[in-house]
């Protein structure tokens, strides 16, 4: 009877016991089931974002989705370093922001033109890197005395509608259409040439500092920053992946 009884237990417990583990094996298999379809979705997204034409991803907002969230690990390790960690830039070290919505230093902002920009550089010395004009070092090289400096400044005051001094400001007026050619790389309208670099000086963006002083120094010291080519360590999707997240973040609201 002892037997029997301890039989009749067992049979009980076995069932409730093989219940648990099948539906623990169950859950472990769904879980690897999606797993595996999510790397499967995954790679097929990171194929497809690569092998899609920049200008055309705009009209995917899966590739878009995909590209919004891989790409901020990829910056935080390689570019916040130098355009700081919230894309707005370091004038210390004449980083542009990299989410103004107002203007590009070169290109138009499309994914393709920033990832032209990744792929190569900016006087990072290859060949296909933006490396045509640099701003030129006016008060070292005895082209401009420090008082045309000051007068110079004085007219970007009065275009970026801050406060200035008239009569220098005129004198200034005068320097960026004579004697310092100004006008050559940033227009007659000072809006710049985005095909050169040459910022828009009306706007009161500036990469370097924006303060008098600021201003002074990068006019009698000239600018010579690089960003160096990223083609040989990043891979071309995480490139492709950074140019989709900065155009996108960069691009202006419609309104």
């Amino acid at each position: 009877m002892a037997q029997s009884a301890a039989g009749s237990e067992l049979k009980l417990i076995k069932p409730r016991h093989y219940r648990r583990w099948f539906l623990l094996l169950a859950i472990v298999l769904a879980l690897g089931g999606f797993a595996i379809a999510r790397a499967v979705t995954r790679a097929r997204l990171a194929r497809e974002l690569l092998t899609t034409f920049p200008y055309a991803i705009d009209q995917h907002p899966e590739l878009v989705r995909y590209a919004l969230s891989v790409a901020p690990v990829i910056y935080h390790a390689n570019c916040a370093s130098c355009h700081g960690a919230d894309m707005k830039g370091e004038t210390k070290l004449g980083a542009p922001a990299l989410i103004d919505k107002q203007t590009w230093l070169y290109g138009d902002g499309s994914v393709a033109e920033i990832e032209r920009i990744i792929l190569y550089g900016i006087r990072s010395g290859n060949g296909e890197a933006h490396n045509v004009t640099e701003m030129t070092a006016f008060g070292i090289t005895g082209q401009l005395t420090p008082d045309e400096i000051t007068d110079a400044v004085q007219y970007l005051m009065e275009l970026n509608n801050r406060p200035y001094n008239q009569e220098a400001a005129d004198a200034g007026q005068n320097l960026f259409f004579g004697k310092a050619a100004c006008f050559d790389c940033h227009g007659m309208d000072a809006h710049g040439d985005t095909n050169y670099g040459a910022p828009n000086l009306t706007i009161n963006v500036w990469n370097n500092g924006g303060t008098p002083q600021d201003i002074y120094h990068s006019i009698y010291y000239g600018v010579h920053h690089i960003c160096p080519a990223w083609y040989n360590k990043l891979t071309l999707g995480q490139i492709r992946a950074l140019a989709v997240m900065l155009h996108v973040l960069s691009k202006p609201t419609s309104t």
